[in-house]
């Protein structure tokens, strides 16, 4: 069950830094800033990616 918590973790912290990124591309709230928005944006799809691999691979296997 630890293992599935950090991969949510991660999904959810990639989310936060997608939205992030977005309002810096979009100058909305946060300013304006040519490479934070795209950095954030990446780095979250980055996060959300390997939140859901872990979660796919981590998933318990039924009897053989």
């Amino acid at each position: 069950m630890k293992n599935l918590q950090l991969y949510i973790g991660a999904i959810v912290l990639g989310v936060l830094a997608v939205v992030v990124g977005v309002l810096y591309v979009a100058n909305v709230a946060l300013g304006y800033h040519p490479t934070r928005g795209y950095v954030a944006i990446g780095v979250g799809a980055i996060l959300v990616i390997i939140g859901i691999a872990g979660m796919v691979a981590s998933r318990p296997k039924g009897p053989a």
